[in-house]
């Protein structure tokens, strides 16, 4: 934080991630980022006006003294964040801690000409199939990240520079809901105008719930090309149930997918089937995309392939290790999803209606690129400093040769952060980084 206040006032105000403030005597109840809070008590003779703290000191004092509170407030936010929404711990994430190393917050390359980027973790509704148990109600998930909108468009340019900036694709996914990012407009914009020199895009993942016209209005000034939308059923409580909260209004997600559909991003349509729980209302959502997308016919082309994206993506629901699981589900095996996929295009094809339900890759331009190299091996042992608390119980995060070190199998978390502990790399596919202590 940068101090650019005259006097005694210290306007709070004029920081971008001070969201919001709140007083009471002397402490300080911080908004940070719009979903995030902490709280800061201030030591010192001061009166809080609103979001300004007037000290009454000396004036020989009181430049000090500013400096002392934002101190303070550096320290509160790296210490003492919560996610308003998880309730969880949140990790600042800024310099020195690197970007590449986890799947929970950062960047990642797998190779291909998408990288996505993962400002933060942590999510506003609960799905019961949730692939990564994420939402307030999880029983695995017990810290959040928050990456810094600056390094992380300063580290995403980095990639992209090795990659070679053509034809790039930056993909805001991740565990948990990219619309609760703040600022999210300034980091598609970012990102956007690093793209656009090699014409590439900039996409992203949304369940909607957070999405407002204005929000709309602000990414497609922004640069933002695409929103892949999740529905999962039409009717009111099936739709609830999937959502995982009481308060979810399919009504709004569809008002809010025709505000999308007149704007110049891209809708694509994202339905997740759960064999046995919604196939009826996947079949809806897909009749419903199908008749939007001839009413309101968008010409929006992605400048990788020349031509628009399917409106459409359909995903099969898998089973992961620290995911949720509906119990009425069946699982199935792809060959059967592809099938059930062409029997629908044969469908709406002899109506006259040309859908491509089974996609691939190149139907978004998505190619092999240069990876970036992993300094690990697999069986490796490695010093690691750990630096913070992990995602699941049993981890911790450390780094190591620029790159964030998952540990898991670990006992008693705590007392191991702040050491250097020697660890076995069990993982480092596309430098996602797993060890274990030996």
């Amino acid at each position: 934080m940068e101090l650019n206040e005259k006097n005694n006032i210290l306007d709070l105000s004029s920081f971008r991630m001070i969201t919001g403030v709140k007083s009471k005597d002397n402490k300080l109840i911080l908004e940070i980022n719009k979903n995030y809070e902490c709280e800061v008590e201030i030591p010192y003779n001061v009166d809080i006006e609103d979001d300004k703290i007037i000290i009454n000191e000396h004036p020989l004092k009181v430049e000090n003294i500013k400096r002392g509170i934002l101190n303070l407030i550096s320290l509160s936010i790296s210490q003492n964040l919560v996610n308003k929404i998880t309730n969880r711990r949140t990790y600042y994430i800024a310099p020195p801690i690197p970007l590449i190393g986890h799947t929970a917050f950062g960047l990642i390359d797998r190779g291909t000409n998408i990288i996505q980027v993962r400002g933060l973790s942590g999510c506003n509704i609960n799905c019961p199939f949730c692939s990564v148990d994420e939402g307030k109600h999880s029983k695995t998930r017990k810290n959040d990240y928050y990456v810094d909108v600056d390094y992380l468009v300063e580290e995403y340019k980095k990639i992209v520079e090795f990659k070679g900036n053509k034809f790039i694709e930056a993909h805001l996914d991740g565990q948990g809901e990219p619309t609760l990012y703040y600022p999210l407009a300034d980091l598609v914009q970012n990102l956007s105008e690093i793209n656009k020199e090699g014409k590439g895009i900039v996409s992203m993942q949304s369940n909607g719930v957070g999405l407002t016209y204005k929000m709309i209005d602000e990414l497609e000034e922004a640069g933002l090309h695409r929103i892949n939308l999740s529905i999962n059923a039409l009717d009111e409580k099936m739709a609830k149930i999937l959502a995982g909260r009481k308060d979810y209004n399919i009504e709004k997600i569809l008002d809010i997918a025709e505000y999308i559909k007149n704007s110049k991003i891209h809708l694509l349509i994202a339905p997740i089937l759960l064999p046995n729980v919604n196939d009826e209302e996947v079949k809806k959502v897909i009749d419903y995309a199908i008749e939007l997308d001839q009413r309101i016919p968008q010409n929006v082309i992605n400048p990788i392939t020349n031509k628009k994206d399917p409106i459409l993506g359909v995903q099969l629901c898998l089973i992961y290790q620290f995911g949720r699981r509906v119990k009425k589900m069946k699982i199935w095996e792809f060959k059967k999803f592809y099938k059930l996929l062409k029997d629908y295009e044969a469908q709406y094809g002899a109506k006259g209606i040309d859908v491509k339900l089974k996609l691939h890759p190149s139907d978004f331009g998505t190619h092999r690129r240069k990876k970036l190299p992993c300094p690990f091996k697999v069986g490796e042992v490695v010093n690691v400093d750990v630096v913070m608390d992990g995602r699941i119980k049993g981890e911790v995060i450390g780094v190591a040769k620029n790159r964030i070190v998952q540990i898991i199998n670990c006992k008693n978390e705590h007392k191991l952060i702040g050491n250097n502990i020697r660890v076995k790399i069990l993982r480092t596919k596309d430098n996602i980084i797993v060890s274990t202590p030996v």
